[in-house]
């Protein structure tokens, strides 16, 4: 009882500043014309500047907020259960930023590994990798984190078998040095529409639709406070959209591109550029003034090369990576270590050289579509290293012996000065070049949830028909994989919640 007057005490807060919406009649427990605990000086007809009536022009099973790939995964199990889904973007387009995200999956165990004989289930991997989670301290929600892990394996198989999204084969990596936990769509990185429209289509298909343009603001609640729905802008047409649902699910992405949040919880982050523009925290926001709970929202955010695909290639083939004066600074084949390194050293900006190796290797078509999109930022083909420090305006005695300190590590089949493992193999020429900057990416706080993803409030109390899930959670990881994983446990979760 305490913990409900608790919450109605700070709904009636957010309902008189807008930032939450009533669906007609006062909150129950307030008086109706402010006295006692309620608003000060609310009375029936006053309302906040800028808002109007709660009239709801649509209705549906599940609300989902956002179409990346956490926004239809969440989609994945309401639909196939036969409810009522629609899934809401801000934006004139389907996918968010998803769609030109890197691509690279990190799954264990999945029907394409077992196919390209590659042994292992996603349970003996998660064996092993929550022994390092407990080590780190990392077991506030093991069993949420241990849903997600599963789940991604779940995801992806089954994308590929029920959907028909298409996966680079593992045949033309597995081999190579690369590493096999990764798995890439069709023609490798950053060729996600391989990926998501089939799983966009086959949503359709199962009966799921989609509207844009729509922007999310204030949750509206019922007379006990519980939402029941969500006010929109209709960012085309400039007017107010309300839709009701039985269930909302946010997955709105982060907040890396929302200064003032930015730097309010990462200041040490918020002078660096955001690689994209869209992920503006409005669902954490809404949340947050639903009366949720941020959590570990000073987790570092994910940097990144404005040329976010080439900073992969690491993985997949050899390069070395130089600072603007020539010098090797940072090992080459872990693809967030570099815009980390470079700025921590200030540096401004960063070269990747590489040859053919990489222009012909398992990653040749991403290769060739970075080379041709950034052909300002390119450098080569060069037949000689005094060529290329030329051409990119570097020290040729400095860059020069990089290269013999490297290929010295080579013949020696170890990098004691910087730790590469992958791909520590010579280059040769023609050589190539490209010119990175530092950028911030991914950021990692988000909301408390329970264990299937309910979004909660201070006390650790469910709030009603309200889940989260993608980015908008706390710790969702760097690649795609968990928000996918952790939509999969969302949608579960939602389809039992309205089975029972």
């Amino acid at each position: 009882m305490e913990t409900n007057m608790k919450r109605r005490d700070f709904l009636k807060t957010a309902i008189a500043s807008g930032a939450v919406l009533m669906a007609g009649g006062a909150l129950a427990g307030c008086a109706p014309t402010g006295g006692g605990n309620a608003s000060k000086g609310a009375s029936d007809g006053d309302s906040v500047v800028g808002t109007s009536p709660v009239s709801f022009s649509e209705e549906t099973d599940v609300l989902i907020l956002g179409t990346g790939i956490a926004g239809m995964s969440a989609a994945m199990d309401p639909v196939e259960a036969g409810h009522k889904v629609m899934l809401v973007d801000k934006l004139d387009r389907i996918g968010g930023e998803s769609f030109i995200a890197c691509g690279v999956m990190n799954v264990s165990g999945s029907v394409m590994h077992q196919e390209a004989g590659i042994p292992g289930t996603a349970e003996e991997k998660w064996a092993k990798y929550a022994p390092v989670l407990e080590k780190a301290g990392e077991t506030d929600d093991l069993e949420y984190k241990k849903n997600v892990y599963l789940c991604q394996t779940e995801w992806a198989d089954r994308v590929y078998q029920d959907y028909g999204a298409k996966f680079q084969p593992l045949a033309e990596y597995k081999d190579t040095g690369a590493p096999t936990s990764m798995l890439l769509p069709e023609h490798g990185i950053g060729d996600m529409t391989t990926v998501l429209t089939p799983l966009q289509k086959g949503l359709e298909e199962k009966g799921a639709t989609y509207k844009l343009n729509l922007r999310a603001t204030n949750f509206i609640v019922n007379k006990d406070g519980n939402p029941i729905g969500v006010r929109f802008n209709d960012e085309k047409n400039s007017k107010t959209v309300d839709i009701k649902a039985q269930k909302i699910i946010v997955a709105t992405g982060g907040f890396s591109c929302n200064q003032e949040m930015m730097s309010s919880f990462l200041p040490t982050q918020a002078k660096l550029g955001p690689l994209t523009v869209h992920s503006m925290g409005e669902g954490h926001q809404m949340c947050k003034a639903l009366g949720g709970v941020y959590n570990r929202m000073d987790m570092e955010a994910n940097r990144m090369s404005d040329l976010a695909q080439v900073t992969v290639w690491g993985y997949f083939g050899p390069n070395v990576q130089i600072t603007p004066q020539g010098r090797r600074f940072i090992k080459e084949d872990q693809s967030h270590d570099t815009p980390d390194k470079a700025a921590e050293l200030e540096l401004g900006f960063w070269w990747t050289i590489f040859d053919n190796q990489l222009t012909s290797g398992s990653q040749k078509w991403n290769v060739e579509q970075n080379m041709k999109s950034n052909a300002e930022r390119l450098v080569g083909p060069c037949n000689t290293l005094d060529e290329l420090a030329t051409a990119m305006d570097v020290p040729a005695d400095n860059l020069k012996a990089t290269f013999e300190a490297y290929d010295a590590a080579v013949a020696a089949g170890e990098d004691k000065e910087f730790g590469k493992k992958l791909f520590l193999k010579s280059l040769a020429a023609p050589y190539y070049a490209m010119k990175h900057f530092p950028y911030r990416y991914k950021t990692h706080g988000g909301m408390k949830i329970t264990t299937d993803s309910q979004l909660v409030d201070k006390d650790g109390n469910p709030i009603a028909n309200v889940y989260c899930c993608g980015s908008t959670v706390a710790d969702s990881g760097s690649d795609l994989s968990p928000n996918a994983g952790s939509a999969l446990v969302t949608g579960k979760a939602v389809t039992a919640a309205l089975k029972a």
